[in-house]
């Protein structure tokens, strides 16, 4: 979790705001749709009242779809909104471990689905402030549990296999950061290039699992980086083809208790990486 890995990757965006106003007046924002992989990172931690450390540990990589859209509001403010969506979660092991030694197993997928939304201050065409709220909803499946030996496990009151449980953590952050372009929009036979990095911190959060019922977590101790990348080049008429890189870490800091006293939701991290091709075009004012 804590290596950012490289591959080649996805998102796009492409710039369509003012550079000088003779060249850019007729040019609105862009449009971008995206299609890659991202690969993701789950671990929870926490110590039990007996003072065993129990560490979990999951990883997969699935297909994203990403699309979004910038608008020019005026010569000094844009406005952007971009989403992204795992396609098809993978099916992977998630391994449970009682002070370094493993003590369970699952399967274990993931559905992240991100929204961002954010006012864009342009200082100039190329350097701009960021700020803005990202909201994230989060799907975790377990099922087909075992111990450490490989046998399933069972229910203590039915002797039955334990069926599926999905936890579900739905958090709203308030967003601030930098932005560079290095053209606000498509030129022709041109490579355009950008980056933004932001940090966040949860205004709201909803946690359930269906493991627990009617237990519900809202801890807002919880934390959001991000950072991305995108060169893209003019194919066509304002239309770019280019590839980007996109990374997020997700911070929730202490163990938190249910109202029935004895339900607790851990320390958990995430961490996505999405990457491969976009396809932007800008849109003018006609």
């Amino acid at each position: 979790m804590k290596k950012l890995l490289l591959f080649s990757s996805v998102l796009c965006l492409a710039y369509a705001s003012e550079s000088t106003p003779q060249t850019t007046e007729n040019y609105r924002g862009y449009n971008y749709i995206s299609i890659g992989m991202e690969q993701i990172q789950y671990e929870e931690d926490i110590t039990l009242s007996t003072g065993v450390k129990v560490h979990s540990k999951a990883r997969a990589s699935s297909p994203v779809y990403i699309s979004g859209s910038l608008i020019r509001v005026n010569d000094t403010f844009d406005f952007s909104i971009d989403i992204s969506s795992t396609l098809l979660p993978k099916q992977v092991n998630e391994k449970w471990y009682t002070d370094g030694n493993l003590a369970q197993q699952n399967k274990f997928d993931a559905l992240i689905t991100n929204m961002q939304f954010l006012g864009h201050y342009k200082i100039t065409d190329n350097h701009r402030i960021l700020a803005g709220i990202m909201y994230k909803l989060n799907s975790f499946k377990r099922y087909d549990f075992k111990d450490e030996n490989g046998n399933p496990i069972l229910d203590t009151n039915t002797g039955a296999k334990i069926g599926l449980t999905e936890e579900r953590v739905a958090t709203l952050y308030a967003a601030v950061g930098y932005g560079f372009e290095s053209t606000p929009f498509a030129k022709p036979n041109s490579i355009r290039y950008k980056f933004d990095l932001l940090a966040a911190h949860a205004i709201w959060n909803e946690a359930t699992n269906t493991g627990f019922e009617r237990v519900v977590f809202d801890s807002i101790n919880a934390y959001k980086f991000s950072a991305s990348g995108y060169i893209g080049y003019t194919i066509y008429n304002n239309v770019e083809l280019g590839c980007f890189l996109n990374y997020f870490k997700e911070y929730k800091n202490g163990v938190d208790t249910a109202s029935d006293q004895h339900t607790k939701w851990p320390d958990n991290t995430l961490s996505i990486l999405q990457g491969g091709v976009s396809l932007v075009w800008n849109f003018s004012k006609n």
